[in-house]
């Protein structure tokens, strides 16, 4: 006869030996180290071999903490950006064109005179007087080229930038901060063709005096220089403070 807590403990041993043997061989325990050379050592998985151009990037110094990026803004003209820029207006020259395309159509005038019409005494004169005007014409143009392509001024939100010459240029810059003083200069004729120029006083000592001549809407210009200088000065004012 068979004793109840022999049976009892028989089948909780038999139930407990089933669901071993159902139950799936642990694939998480750790077992020897495979090498690549060993035989149990599959294929390499791609990710896991390290890139050669990772590990040639510990050494950048791109990749470094303390390292600048390239192409970083230089300090002081972060935020700097162009407002105006002009050159040396053509409408200067419109009085001196049509004196010389007066003085042109008064010479092809003569030339039909002494040669259409048939006057050999005022041909050397006509051919005279065409060589003048050529000179007269050079000259001008010459003029034209270096004012026009010689002056160049460049107003930003910081800086006012004044170029000149031609051949061998010079560019002077004053900071907005310095400005004391802005006032305009216009004739008669100026002032009926919206011309002038615009006179920038500086606090510095070096180049106390910025001209900006012949330019188109010399008060529109002046207005907006004096506005950049004074904005500039409110917010370099308003820096301070917080400091």
């Amino acid at each position: 006869m068979v004793d109840r807590e022999t049976v009892s403990t028989l089948d909780t041993n038999q139930i407990a030996t089933t669901d071993l043997a159902g139950s799936p061989t642990p694939t998480n325990v750790p077992g020897p180290p495979v090498t690549a050379g060993s035989p149990e050592a599959g294929p390499l998985d791609p990710s896991q071999v390290p890139n050669p151009q990772e590990a040639n990037r510990e050494g950048d110094p791109e990749t470094l903490p303390n390292a600048e990026p390239k192409g970083e803004i230089a300090p002081g003209i972060e935020g700097e950006q162009t407002v105006w820029e002009a050159r040396y207006s053509m409408k200067n020259f419109f009085g001196r064109l049509a004196v010389r395309a007066l003085l042109s159509l008064g010479w092809i005038a003569l030339a039909v005179y002494a040669w259409g019409e048939g006057h050999p005494n005022a041909q050397l004169p006509t051919i005279l007087l065409g060589i003048l005007l050529g000179l007269f014409w050079l000259t001008l143009l010459y003029r034209i080229v270096r004012a026009r392509y010689g002056h160049y001024y460049r107003l930003t939100n910081r800086r006012l930038f004044v170029t000149t010459g031609l051949f061998r240029r010079r560019c002077d810059q004053m900071e907005l901060l310095h400005i004391k003083d802005v006032f305009l200069r216009e004739s008669l004729l100026e002032r009926w063709l919206s011309l002038g120029t615009v006179v920038v006083v500086s606090k510095e000592s070096e180049v106390p005096t910025f001209y900006l001549a012949g330019v188109d809407e010399p008060k529109r210009v002046m207005d907006l220089v004096w506005h950049c200088a004074r904005v500039e000065r409110e917010g370099k004012a308003v820096q301070v403070d917080r400091v």
